[in-house]
């Protein structure tokens, strides 16, 4: 925001107010650069004698949206620093804010000079595909007829072993139980008593719920 410098008359003014005379209720404390006047008088309404209230003036022809106050004059405001700021250490300030944007816009151009791993790689020549050796294509005739030879030869292995495992001609199976022995053993395990069917004692232990049967209750 840009202010107009005071006059000779407003300077006068101003020095007028910041001395601290006996009968005088308010006093000025200070000025920012951008033309607000801070002001200290003594609050009616708090309980502490030495604490002063602390209040910020705009000039009137500054619109609010326009008005800015610099942290050193909030911390003033706030009670949170006894002395106000001086005109050199604001004028500072500013340049120190001016240099930390310079060396930030620097360190961002640094940063993206450099390659970034995110890029996508180069693309790499493809690999030429492998030639046969024989240019008539007498090649891939031997390799399909040594694929066919080589699935006859593990059929018939198959052929032969089945031919052991059945030398009568009948295929037995040796992996299933005869039904006798299958009957015999399910009537084992029913006979097996349940280990907690004699700790049961409780007579509701073995209820269960009726359905419903939808019928009306009687009128009493």
């Amino acid at each position: 925001m840009s202010s107009k410098p005071p006059s000779a008359l407003t300077k006068a003014w101003f020095r007028w107010k910041a001395l601290k005379l006996p009968w005088r209720k308010k006093y000025l404390v200070g000025l920012d650069l951008q033309g607000n006047s801070f002001w200290e008088f003594h609050d009616a309404l708090s309980t502490d004698k030495h604490r002063m209230r602390r209040i910020v003036q705009y000039p009137p022809s500054t619109h609010y949206s326009e008005i800015k106050v610099s942290p050193q004059w909030h911390q003033w405001l706030k009670h949170t620093r006894r002395e106000p700021p001086s005109l050199i250490e604001q004028s500072q300030d500013l340049v120190r804010q001016r240099n930390l944007k310079i060396l930030a816009a620097q360190a961002d151009a640094r940063w993206a000079a450099k390659p970034s791993f995110l890029d996508a790689p180069e693309r790499s020549q493809p690999v030429p595909a492998l030639e046969s050796k024989d240019p008539g294509g007498a090649g891939g005739v031997d390799v399909a007829s040594g694929a066919r030879e080589q699935t006859r030869a593990t059929m018939g292995e198959e052929e032969s072993a089945e031919k052991m495992q059945t030398p009568d001609g009948i295929r037995h199976r040796f992996n299933e139980r005869p039904e006798e022995e299958e009957k015999r053993l399910k009537d084992e395990n029913k006979k097996k008593e349940d280990p907690w069917k004699n700790t049961r004692g409780g007579p509701s232990e073995e209820w269960q719920p009726q359905a419903w049967t939808g019928n009306v209750a009687t009128r009493r």
